[in-house]
Parts: structure tokens; sequence; C-alpha cells
């Protein structure tokens, strides 16, 4: 397995994937979603984000990873993180790849002192993961969405970089 920074070309292959069962209810993608939202997002990162895929042999793209640094003055050391990997995938350390990935470039290439995140309650195998890297559970947002015409609750989690602990 390769871990690569995404490029438009995975557009296609990464849009599969989000709609795919198993990852759409936790993605809060939906059937519908087009190509061209996929293609698009992937153009809005900026040089400050960072966004990886996880591709295994053949160029199947197995998952991917992406962070979104703050762009608030007050808030430019923290950003928001995601995570997604296909269903016959997981449970294979394609998230714990993506994961070291992620953190390896916004604690020493980014420097970040914080990073975020959002994670269904229910979505126990990434509660896991994130928690495995040091994230907790810092607030619960109840009925934060749908899932399978029912409200669910959402963990609000975040990481703090204990390397250079003061603001800059």
């Amino acid at each position: 397995m390769e871990i690569r920074p995404v490029s438009t070309e995975d557009a296609e292959q990464i849009s599969r994937i989000r709609r795919l069962n198993g990852v759409r209810e936790e993605v809060l993608a939906v059937t519908s979603e087009r190509l061209d939202v996929t293609v698009d997002f992937i153009k809005s990162l900026s040089d400050e984000d960072r966004a990886f895929v996880a591709v295994e042999k053949k160029g199947e793209i197995a998952g991917m990873a992406v962070l979104i640094k703050n762009r608030s003055f007050r808030r430019r050391h923290s950003a928001m993180l995601a995570v997604m990997v296909a269903p016959y995938y997981q449970e294979k350390g394609i998230g714990t790849a993506l994961m070291k990935k992620l953190l390896d470039e916004a604690d020493q290439k980014l420097g970040l002192h914080r990073l975020e995140l959002l994670v269904l309650t229910d979505n126990t195998a990434a509660i896991n993961l994130y928690k495995k890297f040091g994230f907790k559970i810092e607030a619960t947002r109840k009925n934060a969405a749908v899932k399978g015409g029912r409200f669910v609750d959402e963990y609000f989690m975040g990481r703090l970089n204990k390397k250079g602990d003061s603001a800059r």
C-alpha cells in the first residue's frame, strides 16, 4: 500500500467510496452525490491543507484522509480532519496508516497545536482509531445528523500536540 497526496484524477474512486454502504452513512454523503462535488472539494484544498489517499495494488484507492487548516487568525493553530476507508478495506490498517501520515504532517510540517474531528457516536471503529492517536471526546452534539431516518448524536473530539505548547 502507498500513501500519497490526493489528485483530481482520484475523484471518481473517492466519490464511489463516499457513496458505498458502510461509508455513506458515516460521512453523511448521499447516494446521488455527483462527481463534481468531489472534484470541487479536491480543487478547493489550499497549500496549508492536506489530503492523502491509500492506494492498494493495481491503483485501487482504499481510503482517504483530509486535514483542513482553520483560516481564522485566532484559530490558525488548529485544523479539522476526517478519514474514510472503503468497507472491504476496513480493519486492515488503512485508517491507521492514513492517520499516521496526517498527524505527521500536522505535527511536524504544519506545526499545528490542535486537531479536531466529528464522528457519529455509533461509529465505534473510528472512535477507537481516533482514541489510539490521542483524541479525546470533548462534547456530544445531540441529534447532530440524520442516519437511517433517525436523529443521531455526534462526538466532537480533539487532540493537542504537546510539542511547542506556547502560542506563536
